[in-house]
């Protein structure tokens, strides 16, 4: 049986010590932010063991992992802010990534631009969406990411529809439909501390690859 004790975080991530049937094989210290991402390193070393790796450099190799495009890719900087962009766009995804960034950067303000994707999805999920932004100190939205949806479920919900939910729960949160708007809105809020993250499955990343490039 393979555990691990989580036991801090080192520039941000998290480290831990490895266990197989009760006995300590190994410690991780990780490069990518989210205590998630310990059981994922557990998974990997373990699989590692299995072809007959040793332990202790297959988890120093683990440890070396920066992770992939869009999933918490810092991109840059605007006026001071740190900019980052990551994929995620479901709830839970959502709620683990905003907490791993924060651990990571500790900003000032954390600005989340999320863009649903599906109207489908959207209505389906929007209760647990619209919990999923505590860790955000505001949270601005453009309009619905869609390919597939019929006309009916375009009717059904839209962006304003989550905004008020975050809103009512005492949240920050603004709609502002387009990219355009978006990114001047942002230029302008944009201080040193800040750490902005676009989200979402996309095409979210045009602004903050916008922002960096400015």
């Amino acid at each position: 049986t393979w555990s691990t004790r989580p036991t801090g975080l080192l520039n941000g991530c998290p480290t831990g010590e490895v266990s197989l049937n009760g006995t300590v094989v190994a410690t991780l210290k990780l490069s990518v932010p989210g205590e998630h991402n310990l059981l994922n390193a557990t998974m990997a070393l373990a699989a590692a063991y299995a072809c007959g790796a040793d332990l202790q450099p297959a988890a120093d190799a683990i440890g070396t992992f920066k992770g992939v495009d869009r999933r918490q890719t810092e991109l840059g900087h605007y006026n001071g802010a740190t900019i980052v962009d990551d994929y995620a766009h479901h709830p839970t995804e959502l709620r683990t990534t905003l907490k791993a960034l924060r651990e990571k950067y500790n900003p000032q303000r954390l600005v989340c631009i999320f863009q649903p994707h599906q109207h489908s999805r959207t209505r389906h999920l929007i209760e647990d969406f619209a919990r999923s932004f505590t860790q955000a100190d505001l949270v601005i939205m453009p309009d619905i990411f869609f390919v597939r949806d019929s006309e009916t479920e375009k009717q059904a919900v839209c962006t304003q529809d989550l905004i008020d939910k975050i809103v009512a729960g005492g949240q920050q949160a603004v709609h502002i439909s387009t990219f355009e708007a978006i990114v001047s809105h942002v230029r302008a809020l944009a201080r040193d501390g800040d750490l902005i993250v676009t989200m979402g499955a996309g095409n979210v990343n045009e602004i903050a690859n916008e922002l960096v490039d400015a």
